[in-house]
């Protein structure tokens, strides 16, 4: 019955009659549903079951873990950080530290059900536009020029979703869809015709278009404004100060500090939690026994007060402290909690996606997991997903090392990103997501596998050098590819 009345249909749009430019629409329905009806005619003759909408409902499939985790971690962030209710976030952040504790914390009370809820009616929405928006100019297009409308916006409507923070206005979606498959795409030919990403070309539009709803606190929630009052609310009834406050930073944010912040200041910091297992102990040794002896004081570091900690990071040199502008105190003290890991940063909640960011971004793991749907169905390419990681690790080592062995005082006086961990740079922002679901296009990346090798490299070398050197962005990605 089905195949009736699509034969209907498409006798209605054959050449020649009144609807003949409507065919593409009407064949995009039969072809979804069925094989496209199309036989080669000219060698070679290769028979296989897989066409363009199977390769890339292969992505789709791939994509499902990314899809779950968007869902789970988004209504998470919003139950809590919209919820107004300090109690609430002290036990998710307690809760957070371990795995067991994590899902205790989602069970009960039913938070599981408002969780789900909530993170649904953030996603869906925004997927829903995206293919709407995508498919009227897929099909307007298809229309003008006569031809089929191509199932490669199949995977273009939902990556542009999970690559958008949660809080993005609806319009805004579909602003950025349509310049994105419009100047990406359409205008070079279609699909198999664009010479870059079209769901990077979206967000990319967006980024330069509308900075301020794409950066600063847009992470948590579809409302940034009851958000803020949230988290203000929050603070107030915890009398949490700036320091220890809770916010809605990612851990992008946090990286992302002034060159003005030091190693040595980070690692003084993070004595008060590691001890003196920082690499500038010895620096800092000498200008706390200074300090200790100018100011008169009756103290240990790694033992110190809030206060004593604080002044001894920002006292002028002359007067055996660290000399750091007091204005950049609160960036140095997270900063240091994301160097070391210590509270609400631990790798094994960046890895399993427990943190603020783009949606469908957050979790190594389901990225993960998408990898090896891809690289088993010969969809995706491990060569240009390893070779990204290698040049992503490799330069962040190469900072790291270099900032240790080859600088003075083990780098003690050194921008404090130099010397950020490198394998943590594999765990933070998109750079997951990016390596096996956007440098991997097969259109826009290179089909020749040494080629392959090279693109990867040097996407993952860009990146981490966008994230360290560059003052404005931390986030390298989505500009590296």
């Amino acid at each position: 019955m089905l195949r009736r009345f699509l034969d209907y249909q498409l006798s209605l749009t054959e050449k020649g009659k009144p609807l003949h430019r409507l065919h593409p629409l009407v064949s995009a329905g039969d072809t979804f549903l069925y094989e496209a009806p199309i036989n080669t005619s000219k060698g070679p003759h290769i028979r296989d079951a897989i066409d363009i909408k199977r390769w890339m409902i292969i992505v789709v499939i791939a994509l499902i873990p990314c899809i779950l985790a968007a869902i789970w971690n988004t209504g998470m962030q919003s139950m809590v950080y919209s919820s107004g209710d300090s109690k609430l976030m002290n036990d998710y952040l307690t809760a957070s530290a371990s795995w067991q504790g994590y899902w205790d914390f989602a069970a009960k009370d039913n938070h599981y059900i408002t969780i789900l809820r909530l993170g649904l009616t953030a996603l869906l929405p925004v997927v829903l536009i995206s293919y709407v928006v995508g498919g009227i100019w897929e099909a307007l297009f298809a229309i003008y020029r006569g031809h089929e409308i191509s199932e490669g916006f199949l995977v273009t409507g939902i990556l542009y979703p999970l690559i958008l923070p949660s809080t993005i206005p609806f319009w805004m979606v579909a602003v950025g869809v349509s310049a994105g498959v419009v100047l990406s795409k359409e205008v070079f030919g279609g699909s198999g015709m664009n010479i870059v990403n079209p769901a990077l070309a979206c967000r990319a539009f967006l980024f330069f278009t509308f900075p301020g709803k794409m950066t600063g606190e847009i992470w948590a929630g579809t409302n940034p404004t009851t958000v803020r009052q949230s988290l203000i609310a929050m603070n107030r009834d915890a009398g949490t100060n700036p320091i220890d406050g809770f916010s809605q930073a990612t851990p992008l944010a946090k990286f992302n500090v002034k060159q003005d912040i030091k190693k040595i200041h980070i690692d003084a910091i993070a004595t008060n939690n590691v001890g003196d297992d920082v690499s500038t102990i010895d620096t800092l040794n000498e200008h706390f026994d200074q300090w200790k002896s100018l100011g008169d004081y009756d103290s240990t570091l790694g033992q110190l007060s809030q206060d004593q900690l604080k002044s001894f990071v920002t006292s002028p040199l002359a007067e055996g402290g660290l000399g750091l502008s007091s204005g950049y105190y609160d960036d140095a003290y997270a900063f240091s909690g994301l160097n070391y890991g210590i509270g609400h940063n631990s790798d094994w909640g960046f890895f399993l996606g427990d943190k603020l960011g783009c949606m469908g971004e957050t979790s190594v793991l389901a990225c993960l997991l998408g990898a090896f749907v891809l690289i088993w169905t010969g969809v995706g390419s491990w060569r240009t997903m390893l070779a990204m990681g290698l040049g992503a690790y490799l330069t962040a080592l190469i900072f790291q090392f270099g900032s240790a062995f080859l600088a003075k005082d083990h780098g003690a006086w050194l921008p404090a990103q130099f010397s950020f961990p490198a394998y943590k740079h594999l765990l933070l922002g998109g750079f997951a997501f990016g390596a096996v679901f956007m440098a991997t296009d097969p259109v826009s990346s290179p089909s020749m596998n040494s080629a392959k090798w090279v693109y990867g490299l040097f996407c993952g070398l860009v990146t981490m050098v966008i994230r360290v050197v560059n003052p404005a962005y931390p986030e390298g990605v989505m500009l590296a590819i």
